[in-house]
């Protein structure tokens, strides 16, 4: 269902007060706001998920209506009729209530996200890497920074301690030295294994940032694109395999008050899975990470190995022996969809 929020809605009822239909009144108001450019049957169709035009044949009525006013207009583009409404619209229906700051407040509440998303340009720019030192100063809660060979720079270190020392968390995923060698060449392992040291170093004192290593080739093609604070997220397209992610374009898509794009949804879902695919740098961390995200593996191990021990409690080894069960199963359906999908990887090379 589309949404209107309440000033929308008060300027709706305002409108109704004064002689329009409801109807009517709604897609002014949405007219106003959303700036809808279809031909009119598409038109009604796109409407109806808003209140007051969830029915077909009331929501062409409205259009009638508004086009009957000139609220609206028709045009013919590649020969075809398009509806959308007036550029001074919000001022008509300001006019209609004799209340001029109506037009004020409708072109306040409009939501557009073309401002919202730009492309910065070819990653060789140095004015790609100058805004992208100041998108991670401006951080206030959180840095996701997916990287696969690239150095700790100075500037870029310099930046992410000012944050860390601020308290924001950050998390950086660099690709392990395997993968480094499978996407480049035998003569990144040396240096992979230097430049992942060098992070380590540069942040071992600071606790809020995490490092950890990924050996998923198609987790790292986030490589070289970030988010800052799940709000803003900067996407460097660009081959993976076959290109250096200085080659690519930077696209940054931010997420407007009380939005958030489906572009920097889709990102960091697939930050989060990569993060939780990967391992820790350190080898103590390994051992306490690695137990932790298979604990029902490893519970399922223990009670069943439990079950062979002798116990005086009648049925022990099958009460056991099915609790293990019941945790394998659901381990095995979930694991299908994954070596399904692994299969399919071998089948393609």
């Amino acid at each position: 269902m589309g949404t209107l929020d309440r000033s929308e809605l008060r300027i709706a009822q305002d409108l109704q007060q004064v002689g329009m239909t409801r109807p009517a009144a709604m897609l002014a108001v949405v007219m106003a706001t959303r700036r809808y450019d279809r031909p009119e049957r598409d038109l009604a169709e796109i409407v109806r998920h808003y209140p007051g035009l969830e029915s077909v044949a009331e929501a062409r009525l409205a259009i009638q209506d508004l086009l009957h006013r000139k609220w609206l207009t028709q045009t013919v583009i590649h020969g075809v009729a398009v509806t959308g409404r007036v550029p001074h619209l919000a001022h008509l229906i300001a006019t209609h209530l004799g209340d001029q700051s109506v037009a004020d407040r409708l072109l306040a509440i409009r939501v557009t996200l073309e401002p919202y998303i730009k492309v910065l340009g070819p990653m060789e720019n140095s004015s790609v890497f100058h805004s992208y030192l100041d998108l991670l100063r401006s951080a206030r809660s959180e840095i996701c920074l997916p990287m696969l060979v690239t150095p700790p720079y100075e500037e870029t270190v310099r930046a992410l301690r000012e944050r860390a020392e601020a308290g924001v968390r950050i998390r950086i995923l660099l690709a392990a030295p395997t993968l480094a060698v499978k996407w480049r060449s035998e003569t990144m392992r040396s240096i992979s294994t230097e430049r992942i040291n060098a992070w380590v170093r540069e942040f071992h004192n600071h606790p809020t940032v995490e490092i950890r290593l990924s050996r998923s080739a198609e987790d790292m093609e986030l490589a070289t694109c970030f988010s800052v604070d799940g709000e803003i997220v900067r996407f460097d397209i660009y081959d993976p395999y076959r290109q250096r992610s200085l080659e690519g374009v930077m696209i940054e898509v931010a997420a407007p008050q009380g939005m958030l794009p489906n572009f920097v949804r889709i990102f960091l879902r697939l930050f989060e899975e990569a993060w939780s695919n990967s391992a820790h740098v350190s080898l103590p961390a390994r051992l306490i990470w690695f137990p932790r995200k298979q604990w029902k593996a490893w519970l399922a191990i223990t009670l069943l190995l439990c079950a062979f021990i002798p116990v005086p409690i009648p049925h022990w080894p099958e009460i056991l022996i099915g609790i293990s069960c019941g945790i394998v199963a659901p381990l095995l359906i979930e694991g299908i969809p994954r070596m399904k999908k692994a299969v399919r990887k071998r089948r393609d090379r």
